[in-house]
């Protein structure tokens, strides 16, 4: 999973703050089996460019869909929660831009508890809020102003998967430590499944953003407690898996050949990474955000998990939105395209519902539109 705003919130702080399975204890390298073909396509849309205020988004930060089909949009730039039925039509909205108790003023997660509560994780507006599905504030569950978790998934009825970074001195130094881990309701993980540490540097920050948030992905699978991760690497497709109490299950592997980047698409990732950041040549915090984009396409953009419980990684560098399903045994079960969204779906995140795909476009430049998709 990508970060995107978080990623800027964090930057500044940082400048105003200084269940599972019964596998074998084998490690085994898992390779690719007989596989089959799925092509989905788009079935409808939530979201115009003007008109109806309703379905005008600004910045598409999360979703969740519920499992009657209910679908929750957490909007970055209007700062509130959008409930549509399946059909798209709106039902409800739930907070607004604000300071006062439950309102929202940079939220950058959206996840549904155990028990059918809504968790929005907000660090401008005081941390982790919990609403009722009316839209009731119920409170804090964590107070936090920095160093966020990131695009949580809940796995119990207190604990979460996450991205998150800190920071800690060694000697006059500064390191950043980015971790997946297993999260109780607290700043500190319980189980860490991924570490990476590198220098902070702010005269590299376009590079540190593009090593340690935009080229690590990860997702979890609830039922199982098994949690996925594919960090950078520019050769190989690797994905390493894990137990829930953090042992390894082994490693994913598929043969890759470098899919190369047209110029165009490494000034766009050098753009996006600009952008990401908040930076302009007017406000830049003093940090350096150009950046070095690798030549070639990651075999693997993305990790995601499907309804029936299979894990959908996508690769990079394709004309057409294409994904690899490795099932329950973590053996290939076949691909997926989606041809019926706009480009090549690199910047695009997926969230899956019981009976549907729902798809958008995370660079909040682009026109904010939710795709609702239907495997064919």
């Amino acid at each position: 999973m990508k970060l995107f705003l978080s990623i800027a919130l964090l930057c500044c702080l940082f400048l105003l703050s200084c269940g599972n399975g019964n596998e074998t204890s084998e490690t085994p390298e898992i390779t690719q089996g007989q596989t089959t073909s799925l092509v989905i396509e788009k079935t409808d849309s939530i979201g115009i460019e003007t008109g109806d205020s309703l379905y005008v988004f600004g910045a598409i930060t999360d979703v969740e869909v519920l499992e009657n089909g209910t679908i929750m949009v957490l909007d970055g730039s209007y700062a509130n929660i959008r409930i549509f039925s399946p059909d798209g039509q709106h039902l409800s909205t739930i907070s607004k831009r604000g300071q006062g108790p439950g309102e929202l003023a940079h939220p950058q997660s959206l996840f549904i508890w155990e028990d059918g509560t809504i968790g929005v994780i907000d660090p401008g507006s005081g941390g982790v809020h919990r609403f009722s599905q009316e839209g009731r504030w119920l409170g804090l569950d964590l107070a936090l102003s920095h160093n966020i978790p990131a695009n949580p998934i809940v796995m119990s009825d207190s604990e979460f998967v996450c991205f998150k970074a800190r920071f800690d001195m060694d000697g006059e130094e500064v390191c950043e430590t980015a971790t997946i881990g297993l999260f109780p309701i607290s700043l500190d993980p319980r189980i860490s499944y991924w570490e990476k540490t590198v220098l902070w540097d702010p005269s590299n920050m376009g590079n540190l953003t593009l090593e340690l948030f935009l080229t690590n992905y990860w997702t979890a699978d609830p039922v199982t407690g098994r949690v996925f991760v594919s960090p950078f690497n520019e050769d190989n497709y690797s994905i390493q898996c894990f137990r829930g109490d953090g042992s390894t299950i082994g490693t994913i592997t598929r043969e890759h050949m470098p899919i190369p980047k047209t110029e165009e698409e490494i000034q766009e990732e050098k753009n996006f990474v600009v952008f990401t950041l908040g930076g302009n040549s007017d406000n830049n915090h003093g940090f350096n955000y150009d950046c070095d984009p690798w030549l070639n396409h990651l075999p693997v953009t993305g990790l995601f998990i499907g309804s029936g419980g299979n894990l959908w990684a996508r690769r990079g560098g394709t004309e057409v939105p294409t994904f690899d399903i490795w099932d329950e045994n973590l053996e290939h079960a076949g691909t997926a395209t989606i041809p019926s969204i706009p480009g090549n779906g690199a910047n695009w995140r997926m969230t899956f519902g019981p009976d549907c795909i729902i798809t958008w476009d995370e660079n909040p430049e682009n026109f904010q539109k939710l795709y609702i998709l239907e495997i064919q």
